[in-house]
């Protein structure tokens, strides 16, 4: 009789662990998924200003270059080929330099702790 109690007892705490660790990982997975949403909210609004910026400040010099120049035209096309060569370095540099530089920022974020 004493032994059915205690197996009946540990099966019980057995399954109050089992049952606490479920409430847990769902709390971790809410936690990690609002921080992941968090992020990219802010990630998106980041992006939105710097390309106002990159728009505003590439239009402005393209005049002025224009007006320098005597040619608005010239301008405009020598700022859209800066911007061309600053997209061939960010592709020609993505695989050494910023995928592993994205992809290890990316992993401190999923697994740092508080």
């Amino acid at each position: 009789m004493e032994q059915k109690k205690d197996s009946d007892t540990w099966i019980d705490n057995a399954s109050e662990l089992v049952e606490s660790y479920r409430k847990l990982i769902s709390i971790r997975v809410v936690e990690h998924t609002s921080h992941g949403i968090s992020i990219s909210i802010i990630g998106i609004l980041v992006l939105v200003v710097v390309i106002f910026i990159l728009l505003f400040t590439g239009l402005g010099s393209a005049w002025w270059l224009g007006e320098r120049l005597n040619n608005m035209k010239a301008g405009f096309f020598i700022m859209g080929g800066l911007y061309l060569v600053m997209l061939l370095v960010i592709i020609a540099t993505s695989r050494k330099v910023w995928i592993p530089h994205i992809r290890n920022i990316i992993i401190k974020i999923i697994y740092e702790q508080d």
